[in-house]
């Protein structure tokens, strides 16, 4: 029999419409009665106005219950996952039967979010069930050439998602014909327009996806070092991200000879921007990262062949990297 899965989104549209309290106290009457299910934290499940949502995955199939505070968490525990009663009243969509809300979900596909409000992302192992890094282990164990990488983004006509819309494998290109002895590449997560939270929703509930198209980018365009640059606004993102990238580095995917490939070194750290706007613009990200004051900088030189530190830099958007695997 399978084991009942409990799923909260806990990101930040759940915890500021009080999911942590929720989460608390099914944890407490879990340890209160000894009941075998399998409790655990998620990211944004999509359905924010809905929040604070709480997902039971039982032999019969899914449950979304939504607008859930303290009291209504004690029903459903006591009802569905005790005696294997629905709380109808409370479900917003289901595999089993139609709900008030179904037309939420018509015609989504999720693609960048494919994991948000399903995995816990702050488990690398959870990230793994999910295809988690077999994009990196299919390039390095089949011996992919960087060429063919870049061709391979190239070919799927990957734009950027920041905005720009500037071919991806175009960009990886110019970076990856610039010869140096260190490279950069950097993850623009500074966000910085009114009312936007798609990139926070990805860091938050799958920071490894955005580290695994980082890997994948670094090893495209011969980048040793890598930065995410994340406004100081977004402390959850912030710790998750800081949470995957020790996780990635303890399984060997960051570091050096990743994954016993001898000679691909790469690492990247975390760095926070103060929340100024004009820094999502790539050359003023890039003088943020250098202590500068984040000013647009003239171009030519282009950063593939003169960006961060004066070395060839690639940047690109959450999104972006999030697709790539």
């Amino acid at each position: 029999m399978k084991k009942t899965k409990v799923l909260v989104g806990l990101a930040s549209c759940g915890i500021a419409a009080g999911a942590n309290k929720v989460y608390n106290k099914l944890k407490a009457l879990q340890e209160a009665d000894k009941l075998d299910i399998d409790l655990k934290i998620t990211g944004c499940i999509g359905m924010c106005y809905r929040e604070p949502l709480v997902e039971v995955i039982d032999e019969t199939g899914s449950y979304l219950y939504g607008e859930i505070d303290e009291e209504k968490a004690v029903e459903i525990f006591d009802k569905h996952l005790k005696q294997n009663e629905i709380v109808k009243d409370y479900v917003v969509k289901s595999d089993l039967f139609e709900s008030k809300d179904d037309s939420f979900w018509d015609g989504q596909v999720k693609i960048a979010l494919r994991n948000c409000g399903v995995i816990d992302p702050e488990n690398i192992e959870e990230y793994e069930e999910h295809d988690g890094y077999i994009a990196i282990k299919k390039i390095l164990e089949g011996k992919i050439s960087q060429e063919q990488v870049i061709k391979t983004v190239l070919d799927s006509g990957i734009r950027g998602r920041g905005g720009g819309g500037f071919p991806t494998g175009m960009k990886w290109r110019f970076a990856y014909n610039n010869k140096a002895d260190t490279k950069y590449i950097i993850c623009n997560a500074d966000e910085g327009d009114p009312g936007a939270f798609m990139d926070r929703s990805l860091l938050e509930g799958d920071p490894h996806a955005v580290i695994e198209g980082l890997i994948i980018g670094s090893y495209a365009i011969d980048a040793s070092e890598g930065v995410i640059y994340c406004r100081a606004e977004y402390p959850l993102a912030i710790k998750r991200l800081n949470i995957a990238i020790e996780q990635a580095r303890e399984k060997g995917y960051l570091g050096k000879d990743i994954m016993g490939v001898k000679g691909f070194n790469f690492d990247l750290y975390v760095k926070e921007g103060a929340g100024a706007f004009v820094c999502g613009e790539e050359t003023a990200l890039m003088a943020s990262i250098e202590g500068e004051r984040g000013m647009p900088r003239k171009r030519p030189p282009f950063p593939a062949e003169a960006g961060l530190w004066g070395k060839p830099s690639n940047i690109n958007n959450v999104e972006t990297f999030a697709n790539i695997p």
